[in-house]
């Protein structure tokens, strides 16, 4: 098995990389924040989750995003990267953003 610890943290580094090649300044807290991985100026807080599997991915059915709830808690948009990056920038379907 690999290391989980550096899977994440090779994932961190490919989200942060992201993000400021879409023109963010972009902390990565490395615990130093709290929960969160990494803190995205103008957006906050970000949390970075790589897995085997994820049962949400069979959720968005062709769907641009995805609006989950769970009983008594608020709903959250999942939106994939390169959309989010799109959306932000008011660029739809433009960017040169890698491929997960």
């Amino acid at each position: 098995m690999k290391n989980p610890k550096a899977k994440g943290t090779r994932f961190e580094r490919e989200v942060k990389k992201a993000f400021e090649e879409a023109g963010f300044s972009v902390v990565r807290s490395a615990a130093s924040l709290g929960k969160a991985d990494l803190y995205v100026e103008g957006i906050g807080s970000v949390q970075c989750k790589a897995r085997k599997r994820f049962s949400l991915y069979s959720l968005f059915d062709g769907a641009d995003v995805l609006v989950v709830k769970a009983d008594r808690k608020e709903p959250l948009v999942v939106i994939p990267v390169k959309k989010f990056l799109e959306v932000v920038n008011g660029q739809p379907d433009s960017g040169n953003y890698p491929d997960w």
